[in-house]
């Protein structure tokens, strides 16, 4: 009996540096990895605004830590991109408060199609990021990725979009229905939101040149 609890002694002497390292390294692996996330994506409010060849789009993502414990979140912020709307050359990254205010610019490292950025969370901690960027068009229409949020596997609690149109500029269609609201000097907006949202379509939208802007554009290309 006394051999059989020396032999134990031993074996676990010899590799319990072993498993103390695994166990490390499958708690690095569950923290660092952003895999096992109990970060929700729970709200969003999206402005879209078009100017002469150019889409911009300033996208507000509300973000909870769930966990009692520290959480790691990996971001992809995917384009939509194809033939006619280059992947976006301007774009930043921050993080915000409620209000709009930034708290801190945050660094998107990776491919233009779909950068990526990794946020750290506190026990129970909340945090509002907000997107910005400007791409190109070739045509004149626009789409905004709204089915990779089926990726959380739950759906959206608040989700509130905007788009504006210079006033010389007419609403074509789009796929949500929209409602037309008073909008600011030189522009018209049309918004719609949803609760429970989990989209199984993006927000596709398309315009028409007004008489005056369809001038200019002529006047122009002479």
């Amino acid at each position: 009996m006394e051999r059989w609890l020396q032999a134990g002694k031993s074996f676990w002497a010899r590799w319990s540096d072993v498993a103390g390292a695994c166990v490390l390294a499958a708690l690095a692996f569950y923290f660092l990895s952003g895999r096992f996330t109990k970060v929700r994506f729970d709200r969003e409010r999206i402005d879209v605004e078009v100017e002469e060849g150019l889409i911009h789009v300033q996208g507000r993502y509300h973000y909870q830590n769930t966990s009692r414990l520290p959480a790691l979140l990996t971001l992809a912020t995917p384009f939509p991109v194809d033939q006619d709307h280059p992947a976006p050359e301007a774009f930043t990254l921050a993080e915000v408060d409620e209000g709009g205010r930034v708290v801190q610019e945050l660094l998107l490292r990776g491919p233009k199609k779909a950068p990526g950025v990794r946020l750290a969370f506190l026990p129970l901690e909340a945090k509002w990021i907000q997107l910005d960027y400007w791409q190109a068009t070739r045509r004149h229409e626009g789409r905004y990725l709204l089915t990779t949020t089926r990726a959380w596997g739950r759906p959206i609690a608040q989700a509130y979009f905007r788009l504006r149109l210079p006033t010389d500029c007419h609403l074509n269609a789009s796929n949500y229905p929209v409602t037309e609201i008073p909008g600011a000097h030189r522009f018209t907006a049309f918004t719609f939101s949803r609760t429970n949202f989990f989209p199984d379509q993006d927000w596709r939208f398309s315009w028409r040149l007004g008489q005056s802007a369809a001038a200019r554009r002529m006047g122009g290309a002479r």
